[in-house]
């Protein structure tokens, strides 16, 4: 079976300014602070999951939380099975978003809201809303709903650990209350709203939406974790993103139940890889987090986040935010740029070869695609001149080239790069490479020794409170 595996090599490439080039003694002179920080996890999670709560790391045992999965299975099944709705819709923004997104844009079909029922296994459609207080995106949902006249054939999961999280409360209020006339126009009771709803939440009283359930006499269809120890960055594979993940399921290709083992066996085994060699290339979160922590000391302040495959490109968008607010602290930590491939080299390629040389490019490359889905170019088209060399070719072979040839490239124009290589994009595979981006933070954290600050973000209370402030006014 292929590993998940990244290729550092291009990092000590002589064709690279010796100011850029890494040296090999530099790379393997911290093996053994890296030796030091393994341990450092494993005598954490020996203490207990307690320990693991109180330094913010639950996020990194996931996979092991009975209680949590189960719950999320039988809500799960729940909708599928009994409720069946036409649609599903995730109220949340930044953690409680971005992973959801992910999951969905890479595993489900990237046209399933326009393929029949039958065709996408009789699974909803699925929507993303509550990340913006701006409106539009909302409205044209919830007109879609209403016009299609399925808003009361519609389940929501409104996702924040505080239950007061200004975006997405606005967002489930306003659905909540468009519902609720929907309902009174179909002669059913408005009352009955909440029943349309999970929350997925702190299940304390310290969430709104948590005190909204107890206090309500129509309860909501059911109460998810947020995980404590779990920040929002880290939670898309605790209930947070393993709800939408199980209901989107097309029971076509598979049961619910086989997608999240899949899940949780790609998790486990991104967890024994992280535990192995620090500096075996399987060891992906380990090499990934040496190699941003060294270039930035060889003014590489920028990460150009680069999967050569378009459905991974909200990968960018979840990893901009696990690693920014992660490891930017103490005025310290380098930007990432994401884009794709090979759209990026048609937009940004030319200012990473001839701008500031002040980059790291990390690649992702698909080796097995769905072969179901491959075409090869016609051959005998008369196309002539250098695009012939198309001819006969899978698009799949001619990503992958494409792919090989910018790192070629780039390596012989001085760009520092790496390529983190994925055998197949499946749910056992992207929840294993997830899980090794999120201990590549984790580790250049302890790198930075930046201890708990890896995991908060103080930064972001500031422009809450300005906002209330004009709100009030």
């Amino acid at each position: 079976m292929a590993l998940l595996n990244i290729n550092i090599s291009n990092l000590f490439a002589k064709s690279i300014d010796s100011k850029d080039r890494l040296g090999r003694k530099e790379w393997e002179g911290l093996e053994d602070r890296l030796l030091e920080i393994q341990k450092k996890f494993k005598n954490e999670k020996s203490k207990g999951h307690e320990e693991l709560v109180a330094n913010l790391r639950a996020w990194t045992v996931s996979q092991d939380q009975k209680k949590d999965i189960e719950a999320t299975l039988e809500i799960a099944k729940k909708i599928r099975e009994e409720i069946k709705p036409k649609a599903f819709v995730t109220i949340g923004i930044g953690g409680s978003d971005l992973g959801g997104r992910v999951l969905h844009g890479v595993l489900n079909h990237t046209q399933h809201n326009l393929l029949k029922e039958g065709s996408r296994g009789d699974a909803p459609e699925m929507y993303f809303t509550g990340d913006t207080f701006e409106p539009n995106e909302l409205y044209d949902i919830l007109e879609t709903l209403k016009e299609r006249k399925i808003l009361t054939q519609t389940i929501f999961n409104v996702i924040s650990k505080s239950g007061r999280t200004s975006e997405t409360i606005g967002a489930f209020l306003i659905i909540k209350k468009e519902l609720e006339g929907e309902l009174l126009k179909e002669n059913k009771d408005p009352k009955d709203s909440l029943k349309y709803f999970v929350a997925t939440t702190g299940l304390n009283k310290k969430s709104e939406l948590y005190n909204m359930n107890e206090k309500a006499k129509v309860k909501f269809l059911g109460l998810l974790p947020v995980p404590d120890g779990v920040g929002g960055r880290f939670s898309f594979a605790s209930p947070v993103g393993l709800l939408s993940l199980l209901v989107s399921t097309n029971l076509n290709e598979t049961t619910i139940e086989e997608r999240l083992h899949e899940a949780l066996s790609g998790l486990r085994d991104g967890e024994k890889e992280t535990s192995e060699d620090p500096l075996d290339d399987s060891n992906v979160g380990y090499n990934l987090a040496l190699a941003n922590f060294l270039l930035q000391k060889h003014n590489k302040p920028n990460i150009i986040f680069y999967p050569y495959s378009k459905v991974l490109k909200v990968l960018g968008d979840w990893f901009t935010q696990l690693s920014t607010e992660s490891i930017q602290e103490k005025g310290e930590g380098q930007n990432v740029i994401a884009t794709s491939g090979p759209t990026g080299n048609h937009s940004i390629l030319n200012g990473i070869l001839n701008g500031p040389r002040d980059k790291v490019v990390c690649f992702f490359r698909v080796e097995t695609t769905d072969l179901k889905k491959d075409f090869t170019v016609p051959k005998g088209s008369g196309i002539g001149g250098e695009l012939e060399v198309l001819e006969g070719k899978t698009l799949s072979f001619v990503q992958n080239s494409s792919q090989q040839g910018t790192e070629i490239n780039f390596t012989q124009n001085g760009i520092p790069n790496t390529t983190i290589i994925i055998p197949r994009l499946d749910t056992y595979h992207l929840f294993k490479l997830m899980y090794h981006l999120e201990v590549a933070v984790a580790v250049e954290g302890e790198l930075r020794k930046l201890g708990s600050l890896t995991y908060e973000q103080s930064g972001v209370e500031g422009y809450k409170q300005e906002v209330r402030k004009i709100l009030a006014s």
